[in-house]
Protein backbone atom coordinates (compact mmCIF):
# COMPACT_ATOMS: atom_id res chain seq x y z
CA UNK A 1 0.00 0.00 0.00
CA UNK A 2 1.37 3.43 -0.64
CA UNK A 3 1.87 5.38 2.52
CA UNK A 4 1.44 9.41 3.27
CA UNK A 5 3.13 11.78 1.51
CA UNK A 6 5.66 12.56 4.23
CA UNK A 7 7.23 8.62 4.13
CA UNK A 8 10.61 9.59 2.69
CA UNK A 9 11.67 6.83 -0.06
CA UNK A 10 13.88 6.43 -2.87
CA UNK A 11 11.18 5.65 -5.25
CA UNK A 12 8.39 8.61 -5.78
CA UNK A 13 5.04 7.03 -5.53
CA UNK A 14 3.07 9.46 -8.53
CA UNK A 15 0.68 9.90 -5.64
CA UNK A 16 3.25 11.92 -3.53
CA UNK A 17 3.01 15.01 -6.24
CA UNK A 18 -0.76 16.03 -5.11
CA UNK A 19 -1.75 14.72 -1.52
CA UNK A 20 -1.65 17.74 0.68
CA UNK A 21 -0.60 17.80 4.11
CA UNK A 22 -4.64 17.99 5.31
CA UNK A 23 -7.00 15.38 4.83
CA UNK A 24 -9.36 18.26 4.28
CA UNK A 25 -9.03 20.40 1.80
CA UNK A 26 -10.42 24.31 2.55
CA UNK A 27 -14.35 24.08 0.65
CA UNK A 28 -15.27 26.93 -1.52
CA UNK A 29 -18.66 28.45 -2.40
CA UNK A 30 -20.84 25.30 -3.52
CA UNK A 31 -22.41 27.13 -6.20
CA UNK A 32 -18.56 28.12 -7.60
CA UNK A 33 -17.73 24.34 -7.33
CA UNK A 34 -21.09 23.39 -8.96
CA UNK A 35 -20.32 25.69 -11.67
CA UNK A 36 -17.02 24.78 -11.86
CA UNK A 37 -17.43 21.13 -12.07
CA UNK A 38 -20.15 21.74 -14.99
CA UNK A 39 -17.84 23.63 -17.13
CA UNK A 40 -15.04 20.80 -17.15
CA UNK A 41 -17.87 18.03 -17.64
CA UNK A 42 -18.98 20.32 -20.57
CA UNK A 43 -15.55 20.21 -22.03
CA UNK A 44 -15.38 16.95 -21.73
CA UNK A 45 -18.53 16.37 -23.81
CA UNK A 46 -19.87 15.15 -20.71
CA UNK A 47 -22.45 15.92 -17.66
CA UNK A 48 -22.59 16.17 -13.96
CA UNK A 49 -24.24 13.06 -12.63
CA UNK A 50 -26.26 13.31 -9.73
CA UNK A 51 -25.34 9.41 -8.53
CA UNK A 52 -22.44 7.29 -9.31
CA UNK A 53 -22.88 4.82 -12.48
CA UNK A 54 -21.37 1.87 -10.61
CA UNK A 55 -19.32 1.09 -7.09
CA UNK A 56 -16.02 1.68 -5.87
CA UNK A 57 -12.69 -0.53 -7.94
CA UNK A 58 -11.18 -2.38 -4.95
CA UNK A 59 -7.34 -2.05 -6.50
CA UNK A 60 -8.20 1.83 -6.16
CA UNK A 61 -9.45 1.57 -2.10
CA UNK A 62 -6.81 -1.19 -1.56
CA UNK A 63 -3.76 1.32 -2.62
CA UNK A 64 -4.75 5.02 -2.50
CA UNK A 65 -4.58 6.33 0.64
CA UNK A 66 -7.98 7.99 1.66
CA UNK A 67 -6.44 11.50 1.95
CA UNK A 68 -5.70 11.55 -1.28
CA UNK A 69 -9.36 10.69 -2.38
CA UNK A 70 -11.05 12.99 -0.36
CA UNK A 71 -8.61 15.84 -1.31
CA UNK A 72 -9.26 15.51 -4.97
CA UNK A 73 -12.84 13.90 -5.03
CA UNK A 74 -12.25 11.57 -6.71
CA UNK A 75 -13.10 7.28 -7.11
CA UNK A 76 -12.48 4.55 -9.43
CA UNK A 77 -15.50 2.58 -10.50
CA UNK A 78 -15.84 -0.55 -11.49
CA UNK A 79 -15.36 -0.78 -15.27
CA UNK A 80 -18.15 -2.40 -17.36
CA UNK A 81 -15.52 -3.62 -20.31
CA UNK A 82 -12.53 -4.55 -17.80
CA UNK A 83 -10.18 -2.22 -19.46
CA UNK A 84 -10.26 1.57 -18.67
CA UNK A 85 -10.69 2.84 -15.44
CA UNK A 86 -13.87 5.11 -14.50
CA UNK A 87 -12.59 7.21 -12.46
CA UNK A 88 -15.99 9.67 -10.53
CA UNK A 89 -14.81 13.41 -10.38
CA UNK A 90 -16.29 15.55 -8.00
CA UNK A 91 -14.62 18.76 -8.17
CA UNK A 92 -13.24 20.72 -11.48
CA UNK A 93 -10.10 21.26 -9.73
CA UNK A 94 -8.77 17.66 -9.52
CA UNK A 95 -8.60 16.82 -12.88
CA UNK A 96 -4.57 16.48 -12.64
CA UNK A 97 -5.75 13.07 -10.21
CA UNK A 98 -6.79 11.61 -13.72
CA UNK A 99 -3.19 11.40 -14.94
CA UNK A 100 -1.78 10.44 -11.63
CA UNK A 101 -4.30 7.23 -11.70
CA UNK A 102 -3.51 6.26 -14.88
CA UNK A 103 0.31 6.23 -14.20
CA UNK A 104 -0.45 4.66 -10.82
CA UNK A 105 -2.43 1.73 -12.38
CA UNK A 106 -0.83 1.75 -16.01
CA UNK A 107 -4.57 1.85 -17.34
CA UNK A 108 -6.56 4.21 -19.63
CA UNK A 109 -8.69 6.87 -16.83
CA UNK A 110 -12.19 7.63 -17.95
CA UNK A 111 -13.77 10.31 -16.02
CA UNK A 112 -17.48 10.19 -14.78
CA UNK A 113 -18.39 13.69 -13.27
CA UNK A 114 -20.45 13.27 -10.19
CA UNK A 115 -21.95 15.81 -7.55
CA UNK A 116 -19.24 16.09 -5.35
CA UNK A 117 -21.32 15.19 -1.76
CA UNK A 118 -22.38 11.55 -3.84
CA UNK A 119 -18.35 11.02 -4.52
CA UNK A 120 -17.68 11.58 -0.48
CA UNK A 121 -20.34 9.68 0.30
CA UNK A 122 -18.99 7.00 -1.80
CA UNK A 123 -15.48 7.63 -0.51
CA UNK A 124 -16.42 6.78 2.83
CA UNK A 125 -18.68 4.10 2.26
CA UNK A 126 -15.67 2.06 0.19
CA UNK A 127 -12.61 2.46 2.72
CA UNK A 128 -14.97 1.61 5.64
CA UNK A 129 -16.33 -1.66 3.80
CA UNK A 130 -12.63 -2.19 2.98
CA UNK A 131 -11.30 -1.18 6.34
CA UNK A 132 -9.72 -5.05 7.33
CA UNK A 133 -9.67 -6.36 10.58
CA UNK A 134 -7.46 -6.25 13.84
CA UNK A 135 -5.99 -10.01 13.39
CA UNK A 136 -4.77 -8.77 9.64
CA UNK A 137 -3.53 -5.69 11.32
CA UNK A 138 -1.94 -7.81 14.14
CA UNK A 139 -0.64 -10.74 12.05
CA UNK A 140 0.84 -7.85 9.12
CA UNK A 141 3.05 -5.74 12.47
CA UNK A 142 6.84 -5.65 12.84
CA UNK A 143 7.23 -5.47 16.62
CA UNK A 144 10.15 -3.56 16.44
CA UNK A 145 8.63 -0.45 15.66
CA UNK A 146 7.94 2.35 17.86
CA UNK A 147 5.27 4.57 18.59
CA UNK A 148 4.20 7.51 16.60
CA UNK A 149 1.77 10.21 17.78
CA UNK A 150 -0.91 11.94 15.46
CA UNK A 151 -3.35 14.01 15.90
CA UNK A 152 -6.76 13.15 17.82
CA UNK A 153 -9.15 14.56 15.18
CA UNK A 154 -7.88 12.19 12.59
CA UNK A 155 -9.97 10.09 10.58
CA UNK A 156 -9.33 6.51 11.62
CA UNK A 157 -10.06 5.34 8.52
CA UNK A 158 -6.20 6.99 6.90
CA UNK A 159 -4.15 4.39 8.11
CA UNK A 160 -1.41 5.12 5.72
CA UNK A 161 1.93 5.54 6.73
CA UNK A 162 1.31 4.74 10.44
CA UNK A 163 3.22 2.95 12.56
CA UNK A 164 1.95 -0.37 13.38
CA UNK A 165 0.84 -0.08 17.04
CA UNK A 166 -1.00 3.23 15.49
CA UNK A 167 -3.01 1.19 13.03
CA UNK A 168 -3.60 -1.43 15.47
CA UNK A 169 -5.03 0.49 18.24
CA UNK A 170 -7.61 2.45 14.99
CA UNK A 171 -8.05 -0.88 13.63
CA UNK A 172 -9.32 -1.96 17.03
CA UNK A 173 -11.63 1.49 17.42
CA UNK A 174 -12.56 0.99 13.86
CA UNK A 175 -13.75 -2.53 14.39
CA UNK A 176 -15.55 -1.30 17.80
CA UNK A 177 -17.73 1.17 16.21
CA UNK A 178 -18.46 -0.80 13.08
CA UNK A 179 -19.77 -3.63 15.49
CA UNK A 180 -22.13 -0.88 17.58
CA UNK A 181 -19.68 -1.82 20.57
CA UNK A 182 -20.55 0.83 23.80
CA UNK A 183 -16.75 -0.27 25.61
CA UNK A 184 -13.28 -1.56 24.54
CA UNK A 185 -11.88 -4.00 27.14
CA UNK A 186 -7.83 -4.72 27.06
CA UNK A 187 -7.39 -6.99 29.74
CA UNK A 188 -4.05 -8.48 30.23
CA UNK A 189 -3.45 -11.99 31.52
CA UNK A 190 -0.09 -13.96 32.27
CA UNK A 191 0.84 -14.82 28.50
CA UNK A 192 -1.27 -12.74 26.54
CA UNK A 193 -3.54 -9.64 26.46
CA UNK A 194 -7.18 -10.27 25.13
CA UNK A 195 -9.15 -7.75 23.42
CA UNK A 196 -12.82 -7.64 24.41
CA UNK A 197 -16.22 -5.81 23.20
CA UNK A 198 -19.11 -5.30 24.82
CA UNK A 199 -22.16 -5.48 22.00
CA UNK A 200 -25.80 -4.54 23.47
CA UNK A 201 -24.44 -5.30 26.90
CA UNK A 202 -22.54 -8.57 26.29
CA UNK A 203 -19.03 -8.77 26.47
CA UNK A 204 -17.24 -10.52 23.32
CA UNK A 205 -13.69 -12.16 22.80
CA UNK A 206 -12.59 -10.09 19.49
CA UNK A 207 -8.47 -10.60 19.45
CA UNK A 208 -5.17 -11.87 21.59
CA UNK A 209 -2.56 -9.42 21.35
CA UNK A 210 0.68 -11.05 22.25
CA UNK A 211 1.61 -10.48 25.71
CA UNK A 212 4.98 -8.55 23.96
CA UNK A 213 3.26 -6.01 22.58
CA UNK A 214 0.89 -5.45 25.61
CA UNK A 215 3.01 -2.25 27.22
CA UNK A 216 3.19 -0.73 23.37
CA UNK A 217 -0.96 -0.97 23.11
CA UNK A 218 -1.60 0.46 26.31
CA UNK A 219 1.13 3.25 25.73
CA UNK A 220 -0.36 4.24 22.36
CA UNK A 221 -4.25 4.10 24.32
CA UNK A 222 -2.73 6.09 27.00
CA UNK A 223 -1.41 8.90 24.41
CA UNK A 224 -4.36 8.87 22.72
CA UNK A 225 -6.58 10.33 26.16
CA UNK A 226 -3.49 12.56 26.96
CA UNK A 227 -2.44 10.48 30.27
CA UNK A 228 0.97 9.72 32.09
CA UNK A 229 2.26 7.18 30.25
CA UNK A 230 5.21 6.95 32.99
CA UNK A 231 2.84 6.38 35.45
CA UNK A 232 1.64 2.49 35.76
CA UNK A 233 0.75 2.31 39.82
CA UNK A 234 -2.10 4.67 39.82
CA UNK A 235 -5.59 4.57 37.81
CA UNK A 236 -5.88 7.47 35.43
CA UNK A 237 -8.85 8.64 33.73
CA UNK A 238 -8.47 10.18 29.91
CA UNK A 239 -10.61 11.28 27.33
CA UNK A 240 -10.43 11.82 23.42
CA UNK A 241 -12.29 12.55 20.24
CA UNK A 242 -11.72 10.72 17.19
CA UNK A 243 -13.43 10.70 13.39
CA UNK A 244 -14.18 8.07 11.31
CA UNK A 245 -15.50 8.96 8.06
CA UNK A 246 -18.34 11.70 8.59
CA UNK A 247 -18.66 10.33 12.41
CA UNK A 248 -17.26 12.43 15.39
CA UNK A 249 -16.48 9.65 18.63
CA UNK A 250 -15.49 10.57 21.89
CA UNK A 251 -13.72 8.44 24.09
CA UNK A 252 -13.54 7.95 27.70
CA UNK A 253 -10.03 6.34 29.10
CA UNK A 254 -9.83 4.60 32.14
CA UNK A 255 -7.18 2.71 33.05
CA UNK A 256 -6.26 0.43 36.19
CA UNK A 257 -3.30 -1.49 37.97
CA UNK A 258 -3.40 -5.09 37.93
CA UNK A 259 -0.72 -7.86 38.86
CA UNK A 260 -0.19 -8.42 35.41
CA UNK A 261 0.17 -4.53 33.96
CA UNK A 262 -2.33 -2.10 33.33
CA UNK A 263 -6.00 -2.67 32.19
CA UNK A 264 -7.62 -0.34 29.79
CA UNK A 265 -11.45 0.23 28.95
CA UNK A 266 -12.39 2.79 26.62
CA UNK A 267 -15.74 3.94 26.50
CA UNK A 268 -17.44 5.01 22.82
CA UNK A 269 -19.90 7.97 22.48
CA UNK A 270 -20.72 8.63 19.21
CA UNK A 271 -21.71 11.92 19.32
CA UNK A 272 -23.27 11.77 15.70
CA UNK A 273 -26.02 8.98 16.84
CA UNK A 274 -29.55 10.29 16.17
CA UNK A 275 -31.06 10.57 19.76
CA UNK A 276 -33.81 8.29 20.16
CA UNK A 277 -37.47 9.51 21.10
CA UNK A 278 -39.66 8.43 23.94
CA UNK A 279 -42.06 6.39 21.18
CA UNK A 280 -38.96 4.64 20.44
CA UNK A 281 -37.62 3.44 23.44
CA UNK A 282 -40.20 0.92 24.06
CA UNK A 283 -42.12 1.79 26.69
CA UNK A 284 -45.55 0.24 26.56
CA UNK A 285 -48.96 2.19 25.96
CA UNK A 286 -50.01 3.13 29.44
CA UNK A 287 -46.50 3.34 30.37
CA UNK A 288 -45.63 6.06 28.07
CA UNK A 289 -48.75 7.91 28.36
CA UNK A 290 -48.28 8.55 32.27
CA UNK A 291 -44.46 9.01 32.06
CA UNK A 292 -45.55 11.57 29.63
CA UNK A 293 -48.11 13.48 31.81
CA UNK A 294 -44.97 13.48 34.03
CA UNK A 295 -42.50 15.06 32.49
CA UNK A 296 -45.21 17.47 31.96
CA UNK A 297 -45.64 18.81 35.38
CA UNK A 298 -44.71 22.58 36.27
CA UNK A 299 -42.65 21.10 39.09
CA UNK A 300 -41.55 18.06 41.00
CA UNK A 301 -38.93 15.10 41.11
CA UNK A 302 -39.04 12.20 38.80
CA UNK A 303 -36.50 9.71 39.08
CA UNK A 304 -35.09 7.13 36.66
CA UNK A 305 -33.56 4.19 37.93
CA UNK A 306 -31.76 0.91 36.87
CA UNK A 307 -27.55 -0.47 36.64
CA UNK A 308 -25.30 1.01 34.81
CA UNK A 309 -25.77 0.81 30.93
CA UNK A 310 -29.44 0.39 31.43
CA UNK A 311 -30.43 3.39 29.41
CA UNK A 312 -31.38 6.07 31.91
CA UNK A 313 -29.44 8.81 30.19
CA UNK A 314 -31.04 7.73 26.78
CA UNK A 315 -34.81 8.34 28.36
CA UNK A 316 -33.62 11.52 30.29
CA UNK A 317 -32.65 12.87 26.73
CA UNK A 318 -35.60 11.79 25.24
CA UNK A 319 -38.01 13.19 27.79
CA UNK A 320 -36.23 16.69 27.46
CA UNK A 321 -36.46 16.18 23.71
CA UNK A 322 -40.44 15.88 24.01
CA UNK A 323 -40.32 18.47 26.47
CA UNK A 324 -38.29 21.45 25.17
CA UNK A 325 -39.33 24.33 24.03
CA UNK A 326 -38.38 28.24 23.12
CA UNK A 327 -40.35 29.46 26.82
CA UNK A 328 -38.66 27.04 28.61
CA UNK A 329 -35.27 26.84 30.07
CA UNK A 330 -33.82 23.34 30.28
CA UNK A 331 -30.31 23.09 32.46
CA UNK A 332 -28.33 19.85 32.84
CA UNK A 333 -25.38 18.63 35.00
CA UNK A 334 -24.24 15.59 33.37
CA UNK A 335 -20.62 13.57 33.63
CA UNK A 336 -20.16 12.95 31.22
CA UNK A 337 -21.95 14.99 28.60
CA UNK A 338 -23.19 12.35 26.13
CA UNK A 339 -24.64 14.39 23.55
CA UNK A 340 -25.54 17.76 22.59
CA UNK A 341 -28.90 18.92 22.62
CA UNK A 342 -29.80 22.03 21.07
CA UNK A 343 -31.71 24.54 22.98
CA UNK A 344 -30.32 22.92 26.16
CA UNK A 345 -27.53 24.72 28.26
CA UNK A 346 -25.65 21.70 29.35
CA UNK A 347 -22.75 21.86 32.48
CA UNK A 348 -20.03 18.94 32.59
CA UNK A 349 -19.35 17.75 36.06
CA UNK A 350 -15.38 18.16 37.36
CA UNK A 351 -15.33 16.81 40.79
CA UNK A 352 -11.27 17.16 40.31
CA UNK A 353 -11.84 20.85 40.36
CA UNK A 354 -14.63 21.21 42.83
CA UNK A 355 -17.83 21.22 40.84
CA UNK A 356 -19.34 17.96 42.23
CA UNK A 357 -23.40 17.74 41.44
CA UNK A 358 -24.86 19.42 44.76
CA UNK A 359 -22.20 22.64 44.32
CA UNK A 360 -23.28 22.73 40.44
CA UNK A 361 -27.21 22.25 41.52
CA UNK A 362 -26.56 25.46 43.50
CA UNK A 363 -25.41 27.64 41.37
CA UNK A 364 -27.78 26.42 38.19
CA UNK A 365 -30.58 27.21 40.72
CA UNK A 366 -29.45 31.38 39.94
CA UNK A 367 -29.92 31.02 36.22
CA UNK A 368 -33.88 30.61 36.58
CA UNK A 369 -34.29 27.51 35.22
CA UNK A 370 -37.63 25.53 34.65
CA UNK A 371 -36.11 22.29 34.65
CA UNK A 372 -33.22 20.73 35.74
CA UNK A 373 -31.46 17.54 35.12
CA UNK A 374 -28.89 16.06 37.53
CA UNK A 375 -26.73 13.53 35.64
CA UNK A 376 -26.77 11.08 39.26
CA UNK A 377 -28.10 11.40 42.65
CA UNK A 378 -24.42 10.05 44.47
CA UNK A 379 -24.92 11.57 48.03
CA UNK A 380 -27.03 13.03 50.36
CA UNK A 381 -25.73 16.91 49.51
CA UNK A 382 -27.08 16.24 46.15
CA UNK A 383 -30.42 14.55 47.24
CA UNK A 384 -31.23 17.72 49.06
CA UNK A 385 -30.68 20.03 46.60
CA UNK A 386 -32.56 18.03 44.17
CA UNK A 387 -35.55 17.90 46.52
CA UNK A 388 -35.11 21.69 47.27
CA UNK A 389 -35.01 22.45 44.11
CA UNK A 390 -38.24 20.54 42.94
CA UNK A 391 -40.03 22.18 46.11
CA UNK A 392 -39.50 25.43 44.65
CA UNK A 393 -41.13 25.50 41.47
CA UNK A 394 -38.57 23.69 39.46
CA UNK A 395 -39.19 19.77 37.60
CA UNK A 396 -35.87 17.95 38.44
CA UNK A 397 -34.88 15.26 36.37
CA UNK A 398 -32.71 12.49 38.03
CA UNK A 399 -30.82 9.39 38.43
CA UNK A 400 -30.91 6.14 40.84
CA UNK A 401 -28.58 3.52 40.72
CA UNK A 402 -31.60 0.61 42.41
CA UNK A 403 -33.20 -2.49 41.15
CA UNK A 404 -36.93 -1.14 40.94
CA UNK A 405 -38.56 1.53 41.33
CA UNK A 406 -40.06 1.27 44.73
CA UNK A 407 -36.44 0.71 46.36
CA UNK A 408 -35.58 3.81 44.79
CA UNK A 409 -38.06 5.57 47.75
CA UNK A 410 -35.93 3.61 49.80
CA UNK A 411 -32.88 4.33 49.18
CA UNK A 412 -34.03 8.24 49.44
CA UNK A 413 -34.64 7.64 52.97
CA UNK A 414 -31.09 5.96 53.65
CA UNK A 415 -29.67 8.67 52.43
CA UNK A 416 -30.78 10.63 55.28
CA UNK A 417 -33.83 12.82 53.47
CA UNK A 418 -37.12 13.30 55.80
CA UNK A 419 -40.22 11.35 54.59
CA UNK A 420 -42.04 14.26 54.16
CA UNK A 421 -40.00 15.68 51.87
CA UNK A 422 -40.21 12.75 49.74
CA UNK A 423 -43.44 12.05 49.96
CA UNK A 424 -44.36 16.13 49.03
CA UNK A 425 -41.65 15.87 46.23
CA UNK A 426 -41.08 12.80 44.19
CA UNK A 427 -44.03 12.73 41.28
CA UNK A 428 -42.43 8.94 40.30
CA UNK A 429 -40.06 6.88 39.40
CA UNK A 430 -39.52 4.89 36.12
CA UNK A 431 -37.59 1.77 36.61
CA UNK A 432 -35.60 0.35 33.51
CA UNK A 433 -33.46 -2.61 31.58
CA UNK A 434 -32.50 -3.04 28.33
CA UNK A 435 -32.69 -6.54 27.03
CA UNK A 436 -31.41 -7.43 22.95
CA UNK A 437 -33.76 -7.98 20.59
CA UNK A 438 -34.18 -11.10 18.55
CA UNK A 439 -32.43 -11.21 15.37
CA UNK A 440 -35.78 -10.69 12.61
CA UNK A 441 -33.31 -12.53 10.41
CA UNK A 442 -33.25 -16.04 11.76
CA UNK A 443 -35.53 -15.67 14.54
CA UNK A 444 -37.89 -18.72 14.94
CA UNK A 445 -39.79 -19.94 17.61
CA UNK A 446 -38.85 -22.38 20.87
CA UNK A 447 -40.66 -23.39 23.54
CA UNK A 448 -38.81 -22.53 26.80
CA UNK A 449 -36.39 -24.85 28.79
CA UNK A 450 -37.09 -26.90 32.05
CA UNK A 451 -35.51 -23.75 34.37
CA UNK A 452 -37.10 -21.66 32.06
CA UNK A 453 -40.59 -22.90 32.51
CA UNK A 454 -39.73 -23.12 36.22
CA UNK A 455 -39.27 -19.12 36.26
CA UNK A 456 -42.16 -18.79 34.33
CA UNK A 457 -44.45 -20.65 36.49
CA UNK A 458 -43.53 -18.84 39.66
CA UNK A 459 -44.76 -15.34 38.02
CA UNK A 460 -48.05 -13.90 38.90
CA UNK A 461 -49.05 -11.77 35.99
CA UNK A 462 -48.55 -12.29 32.48
CA UNK A 463 -46.88 -15.51 30.93
CA UNK A 464 -46.45 -15.38 26.98
CA UNK A 465 -48.31 -18.31 24.83
CA UNK A 466 -45.07 -18.24 22.70
CA UNK A 467 -41.28 -17.35 23.45
CA UNK A 468 -38.68 -16.92 20.31
CA UNK A 469 -34.75 -17.55 20.07
CA UNK A 470 -32.40 -16.48 17.37
CA UNK A 471 -30.03 -19.31 15.79
CA UNK A 472 -27.28 -17.02 14.80
CA UNK A 473 -26.52 -15.52 11.34
CA UNK A 474 -24.05 -13.40 9.59
CA UNK A 475 -26.47 -10.34 10.16
CA UNK A 476 -26.24 -10.92 13.93
CA UNK A 477 -22.70 -11.91 14.48
CA UNK A 478 -23.69 -15.65 15.24
CA UNK A 479 -25.23 -14.47 18.03
CA UNK A 480 -29.10 -14.32 17.66
CA UNK A 481 -29.33 -11.04 18.67
CA UNK A 482 -29.49 -7.41 16.91
CA UNK A 483 -29.82 -4.17 18.98
CA UNK A 484 -32.09 -3.50 21.93
CA UNK A 485 -35.05 -2.86 23.85
CA UNK A 486 -36.08 -1.60 27.14
CA UNK A 487 -38.26 -3.05 29.73
CA UNK A 488 -40.29 -0.48 32.09
CA UNK A 489 -42.30 -0.47 35.48
CA UNK A 490 -43.27 2.87 36.53
CA UNK A 491 -44.55 4.15 40.01
CA UNK A 492 -46.61 7.26 40.31
CA UNK A 493 -46.47 8.36 43.19
CA UNK A 494 -49.96 8.92 44.62
CA UNK A 495 -51.86 9.70 47.71
CA UNK A 496 -51.94 6.31 48.93
CA UNK A 497 -47.91 5.63 47.73
CA UNK A 498 -47.55 9.32 49.80
CA UNK A 499 -48.89 7.82 52.75
CA UNK A 500 -46.89 4.92 52.71
CA UNK A 501 -43.67 7.11 52.04
CA UNK A 502 -44.08 8.89 55.51
CA UNK A 503 -44.59 5.55 57.46
CA UNK A 504 -41.45 4.62 55.74
CA UNK A 505 -42.82 1.60 54.18
CA UNK A 506 -40.69 -1.11 52.76
CA UNK A 507 -39.72 -1.36 49.16
CA UNK A 508 -42.08 -4.46 48.76
CA UNK A 509 -45.16 -2.37 50.65
CA UNK A 510 -44.50 0.53 48.21
CA UNK A 511 -44.29 -1.91 45.43
CA UNK A 512 -48.14 -3.90 45.90
CA UNK A 513 -49.37 -0.60 46.17
CA UNK A 514 -48.20 0.68 43.10
CA UNK A 515 -49.36 -2.63 41.24
CA UNK A 516 -52.90 -1.87 42.43
CA UNK A 517 -52.63 1.38 41.09
CA UNK A 518 -51.67 -0.60 37.97
CA UNK A 519 -47.81 -0.58 37.21
CA UNK A 520 -46.70 -3.60 35.48
CA UNK A 521 -43.70 -4.92 36.83
CA UNK A 522 -40.06 -4.74 34.92
CA UNK A 523 -40.89 -9.02 34.56
CA UNK A 524 -44.22 -8.63 33.47
CA UNK A 525 -42.94 -6.01 30.76
CA UNK A 526 -40.44 -8.32 29.28
CA UNK A 527 -42.50 -11.21 29.36
CA UNK A 528 -45.22 -9.50 26.74
CA UNK A 529 -41.88 -8.39 24.28
CA UNK A 530 -41.01 -12.03 24.60
CA UNK A 531 -44.60 -12.81 23.30
CA UNK A 532 -44.79 -10.45 20.52
CA UNK A 533 -41.11 -11.93 19.26
CA UNK A 534 -39.00 -8.89 20.37
CA UNK A 535 -36.54 -10.54 22.79
CA UNK A 536 -36.06 -13.97 24.19
CA UNK A 537 -37.00 -15.39 27.85
CA UNK A 538 -33.27 -16.08 28.35
CA UNK A 539 -33.03 -12.22 28.08
CA UNK A 540 -35.93 -11.46 30.11
CA UNK A 541 -34.90 -13.24 32.98
CA UNK A 542 -31.04 -11.99 32.81
CA UNK A 543 -31.88 -8.41 33.67
CA UNK A 544 -35.19 -9.16 35.41
CA UNK A 545 -35.03 -11.98 37.42
CA UNK A 546 -33.66 -10.19 40.55
CA UNK A 547 -35.64 -7.17 40.30
CA UNK A 548 -38.99 -9.82 40.59
CA UNK A 549 -37.77 -11.65 43.21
Amino acid sequence: MFLAAETTTDMQSPLDELIPGSLDTAQTDAEEDQQELAAVARAFGSTVLNRLPNVAWEPFVESVPIGFARSHVVLALQSQDGGDVELAVGDGKGLAAIDIVRRLFQRPVRPVFVKPERVREAINHAYEEHGGTTREVLHSMEYDEGIQIFNESQDLLDSSGKAPVIRLVNQLLFEAIKSRASDIHVQPAENAVVARLRIDGVLFDTIEIPKSLQDEVVSRIKVLGSMNVAEKRMPQDGRATVRIADRVIDLRIASLPTSHSERVVIRLLDKSARLYTLTELGMPGPTLDRFSRLISLEHGLLLVTGPTGSGKSTTLYASLQQIRTSECNILTLEDPIEYELEGVSQTQINEKKGLTFAKGLRNVLRQDPDIIMVGEIRDRDTAVMAIQSSLTGHLVFSTLHTNDSASAVTRMLDLGIEPYLVASSLVGVLAQRLVRRVCAHCRRESPPDEAQQGWLDAQKGFVPERTYIGEGCDVCRGTGFKGRVGIFELLVVDDRCRSLIQKRANASELRDAAVSSGMTLLAEDGLRKVSEGQTALAEVMRVAQRSSD
